[in-house]
């Protein structure tokens, strides 16, 4: 009688922690404790499938991948992009001001020349003597006249940094680029010609500047032409490749 009591009393003792320990199906759980409440479910395949919050600030896959600047601002602009754009048109800009200033000064040295010489008599097929050698020399030396020189070379000093500055963050830029014609490419091979046009538009002014000096006038009216033909076709180049590739967006 003893035992079949004691079996009984056991017997009550285990049926709380059956249901408390149910699987599916077999029965419901006994209510957790506000406290362990949040922990329900937090199992090891759960817990690595949870993703952790983005951080907004760093650039994802995708927008690493199309190339766009995630660099913040640069050189106090919105980006390096924005800084390419502006140096490549204020360069253009300033070149071809800087090509205005030159020709206004070609003009007034041949102008002037060319007064000199009729009131000499002297026409287009006379030769051009020692006279007018020294007449060439004292125009170019003249205050008003070096005034524009000083001009032009200003502004030629400011859009070529300022075109320099605009190469070295294209290069940055530079990448594959798609098969046939396209406003990149057309964009990319500009920059190689306008390039090109830079040496020789240097090399040219050093030599028209020495004729100038020397009062060499058959030298200074053919590196003349040449001189005030590239100075133009400079900007022409640097505007028109900026021009495309914003027209081909």
């Amino acid at each position: 009688m003893r035992k079949s009591r004691y079996a009984a009393f056991c017997l009550l003792l285990l049926l709380p922690t059956r249901f408390l320990f149910a699987a599916p199906g077999e029965g419901t759980p006994l209510p957790l404790s506000p406290r362990l409440a949040p922990l329900a479910g937090t199992d090891a395949s759960s817990g690595a499938m949870a993703k952790a919050p983005l951080d907004p600030a760093t650039p994802d896959a995708v927008s690493a991948a199309t190339g766009q600047d995630q660099g913040g601002r640069f050189l106090g602009f919105l980006s390096k992009t924005a800084f390419h754009k502006f140096a490549g048109w204020t360069s253009g800009g300033l070149l071809l001001a800087a090509g205005v200033v030159g020709g206004i000064r070609a003009y007034d040295l041949m102008n002037s020349g060319h007064e000199y010489r009729d009131t000499l008599g002297i026409t287009e097929e006379d030769q051009i003597g020692a006279q007018c050698t020294g007449e060439i020399s004292s125009l170019w030396g003249d205050s008003a006249g070096q005034a524009l020189r000083w001009t032009h070379v200003g502004l030629l000093a400011a859009g070529e940094s300022l075109y320099l500055a605009n190469a070295v963050t294209g290069v940055g830029f530079m990448e594959p680029l798609e098969p046939g014609l396209s406003s990149r490419k057309i964009h990319r091979y500009a920059f190689f010609g306008h390039a090109f046009l830079m040496a020789a538009e240097a090399t040219l002014g050093f030599f028209t500047t020495d004729a100038l000096r020397r009062g060499d006038h058959e030298a200074v009216t053919k590196l003349g032409v040449a001189h005030a033909g590239v100075g133009f076709a400079i900007p022409v180049l640097i505007l028109g490749a900026g021009a495309v590739i914003e027209l081909g967006r």
